[in-house]
């Protein structure tokens, strides 16, 4: 029962990539402002966060999420892809609600460290941006698991382990920690099943 696939034409969806653009960008001001407006006062941080290394090249996965997103809704069908933007807004709901009860603060090196200038520059630049809270659940990974599960058929094996990249460069990059990882596995897990759920009854009725 999975009818989340593809377009069998294989020609991509204009208005769908617009739109998951402009819900990526809407949903990235509004956490920017969340960002700016709670104090962190947990730290999920353990020891095995502290083994996994800093790659700084990373970067290039870690920002890799935005064209990979866009890339499957336009490629997606017009009922797999809105199912998608019912479960990213139920994830993003929640996830709002987790920075406000759990507010994280996310440790991270020091961009000084990086010795490639580009790199440097652009995380330094996105830091600014992106301040380190709000790190539980990673939102980055929900949408990542979500457009995997839910807008992709064909091609699992190759979408499957982009999405597992982009995933693991949020640890590599310091952007979050095992805890918001998981926690972002399990929200997109929980949205995806509400959602799929709910068509299923409607098919039923």
């Amino acid at each position: 029962m999975n009818s989340l696939s593809f377009r069998d034409d294989r020609r991509p969806d204009i208005r769908q990539m617009l739109a998951a653009t402009f819900g990526m960008a809407a949903g990235l001001a509004i956490f920017f402002l969340l960002e700016r407006g709670v104090t962190p006062r947990h730290v999920f941080a353990t020891a095995i966060d502290a083994r996994i290394p800093f790659i700084a090249w990373s970067w290039f996965v870690y920002v890799g999420f935005f064209p990979f997103v866009i890339a499957l809704a336009g490629y997606a069908r017009p009922l797999a892809f809105a199912a998608f933007k019912e479960a990213v807004l139920i994830a993003f709901v929640l996830g709002v609600v987790c920075f406000l009860l759990f507010p994280e603060a996310v440790p991270r090196p020091d961009v000084a460290e990086i010795g490639n200038a580009f790199v440097r520059h652009r995380l330094a630049r996105m830091w600014q941006l992106d301040l380190a809270a709000n790190g539980f659940p990673s939102l980055h990974v929900a949408v990542t698991c979500l457009a995997c599960r839910m807008l992709a058929d064909r091609r699992r094996l190759a979408t499957v382990t982009v999405g597992l990249l982009i995933c693991t460069s949020t640890l590599t990059l310091k952007q979050h920690t095992v805890a918001d990882v998981l926690g972002g596995v399990a929200l997109a897990m929980a949205s995806a099943l509400w959602v799929e759920r709910r068509s299923l009854r409607r098919r039923l009725a």
